[in-house]
This record gives structure tokens, sequence and C-alpha cells, in this order.
């Protein structure tokens, strides 16, 4: 169910612009479908035999509704499903009379009109308003029908059953926007933080968190360090092994890291083949230890599947001072790093924090 309503279990006929519109009418037919069915045995079982024929065509027109919408053509399948129940209100009135509340159902598809965008905006709302004003016609039309079939005394029940029914076409609608709403609106978040390439965290997710992470911990008088990582000979990589090779190893190396380091810690592609590792509540001297056991990994990793036997990693590591300053943590940390490759690469180097 949570995947029907999820952008990504869209069927292939269906464009992501319409989705809503999909899952929105898709749900109602099945709500209809239900309700006509088990319409066919109240009819029948109170001597409405007609409207018991007639329900089986409007089964029908649902399930064709529901065909035609999962193809793509959600315009043709609202206007099909609007007016099998502005018939079926109609017919359903005319046997029955108002007193069995059949009419409600046409301010449920009022509703659903407004969805068809082949009608401009004016149009689909007099289309909608349309339904609206055969409701107010049926009291003037049908006022003196009286029920006559069978479980008279029930009919007050059946009226307000169907206020209820009439009403949850709506519930459902609202329910399904919103959702989609939520799960859209925590997907664009998650592609506005993430890098697509590496699926690590972007740089600008990156420094809004160390600096709410450094904020934190100057609060609470609690240790961060940062971390800067660089792939060494990634540029020589890239021109001698093509740039898809290069691809591939920022994507195992973003892999690799967001596996090695905990939920609460901060990992993300700085730029190019940098990679920034923020870590609340950790010491230097721990952050280095953890930092070391990483590189060796990463070789490890990378030691039966090396491209040009070149792929190895240097870290740059220091503890930022209380009331500190991220960009003033970073660049040590940037410096430190480029004394490991100073230092020949492949190894790891913890700098003094920086000066508050």
């Amino acid at each position: 169910m949570l995947s029907f309503l999820t952008i990504q279990g869209r069927p292939v006929f269906v464009e992501e612009k319409d989705f809503r519109r999909y899952v929105i009418v898709s749900l109602l037919s099945i709500f209809a479908l239900i309700v006509h069915l088990f319409l066919i045995c109240v009819f029948w079982l109170i001597g409405a035999i007609e409207l018991s024929v007639i329900n089986v065509g409007s089964v029908l027109i649902w399930s064709a509704g529901l065909y035609i919408n999962i193809k793509g053509k959600h315009d043709l399948a609202i206007l099909l499903l609007c007016f099998e129940v502005m018939i079926h209100a109609v017919l359903a009135t005319s046997y029955l009379g108002l007193g069995a509340g059949f009419q409600h159902y046409l301010w449920a598809i009022a509703a659903l009109a407004v969805l068809n965008t082949r009608l401009n905006t004016l149009f689909a709302g007099l289309f909608s308003f349309l339904f609206i004003m055969i409701f107010a016609c049926l009291y003037l039309i049908f006022s003196e029908v009286q029920y006559s079939y069978r479980f008279a005394q029930w009919l007050e029940w059946v009226h307000f059953a169907n206020i209820l029914v009439a009403g949850l076409p709506f519930i459902i609608a609202l329910v399904a926007i919103r959702f989609i709403t939520v799960v859209q609106e925590a997907r664009l978040s998650e592609l506005a933080s993430v890098d697509s390439l590496t699926g690590l965290y972007n740089r600008r997710f990156a420094t809004d968190a160390a600096n709410k992470i450094l904020k934190r911990a100057a609060r609470l008088n609690e240790p961060v360090s940062i971390v800067i990582g660089d792939i060494d000979f990634f540029k020589e990589v890239n021109d001698r092994a093509g740039h898809e090779v290069g691809d591939a190893v920022l994507k195992r190396t973003g892999l690799f890291l967001r596996e090695q380091f905990r939920e609460e810690d901060v990992v993300a592609r700085w730029g190019g083949e940098e990679f920034l590792i923020v870590l609340p509540g950790m010491t230097g001297d721990t952050a280095f230890r953890k930092i070391e056991s990483v590189r060796e990994q990463f070789v490890d990793k990378f030691e039966e599947d090396n491209p040009l036997d070149l792929i190895t990693m240097s870290f740059g590591v220091t503890e930022c001072q209380p009331g500190s300053v991220f960009k003033d943590s970073l660049r040590v940390a940037d410096h430190a790093m480029y004394a490991s490759k100073e230092k020949g690469r492949n190894c790891t180097t913890l700098s003094p924090p920086a000066r508050v």
C-alpha cells in the first residue's frame, strides 16, 4: 500500500506530474468498487432488482475507470466516473426517494471533477458546480417520491450511512495528498542534502550540520573532532584510467566511509575527491586512532581492485576548541591533511586545535 503511494510505485504510463491524480482516482475507484458490490446485494435484498442490475453496470464502469487511470488517461477516467456517479445518484433517488440519501454522493464527485485538467480552471470549477446544481435539483424533482421497498423501518439509518460513506472520499483524497506531500518533501530534502554520486551528505548540508554540532558541543562542553580526507593520486587515476573509473572509485569510497562511522557522525563529500568527517563526542586522540583504523581498512578494501595500484587516502584530524568556529577548525584539518601528503601520502596527521 505504501509503495503504491510513492512515486517509485507508479505505473509506467503515469507521468510524474500526474502522480497525485493517479493515486486519488485509483483509491476512489477501489473504494467505489467495494461500495457498488455491496449495493448490488443490498438492492437485491430490498427488492429493487433494477437498481441491483444498474450497480452491476456501475462496477463495470468503475473497473474501466481504474484501468484507464492506470494507463495514464486520468482526465478520461475522471470524466467517466463523474458521470457514473451522477447517473447513479439520479436513478437511485428516483427509485428510493430523497430519504435514502444517495444524492449526497454528488458532493464527493463535485470535488473529483475539479481534477480534470483538460478543462481550464474556470471551466473545471463550473463542471464541479454542475453536480451541486444537480444535487439541488433532485430536491425539486423527487421531493414527493416515497420509499416503497422492503425494510422501510431502516430508511433513516440508510440515509445516515450514505452521508458517512459519501464523506469518506474527501478523507481518502486528503489523506493520500498529505501522505504523498510528506514523502515528496522528504525526498526533496534528501536530494538537497545528499551528493548524487557518493550518496554522502553534500557540502551545504555538512556545513550546517557541523555548525550545529559545534554549538551544541560548546553548550554541553563536549569534544568534537573534524577530519578531512583526500584520495591519493585521484587526478592521475582519472587522467589515465578515465572518468568512469574515477567515478567508480568515488562511489566505492563513499559507500566505504558511510559504513565506518556512527549514525550521529557527519560524513560528507566536501568537493572533488575530498571528504569531510565530523565526529561529535570524540577527542583528537580518539579520532586519530579511529581514522588510522579507517585508513588501514581502506587500503585493504582496495587491495584486490585498485586502479593503477594508486588508491589510498590521506587524512588530517583536529579537535575543536570549545567555542571555536567551524571554518577555523576546517582550515586546521585541511592543513593537517596536506601535511600527510607531504609525508608521502597514505597516512594520518593530528594537528593541535585552532586558536579561539
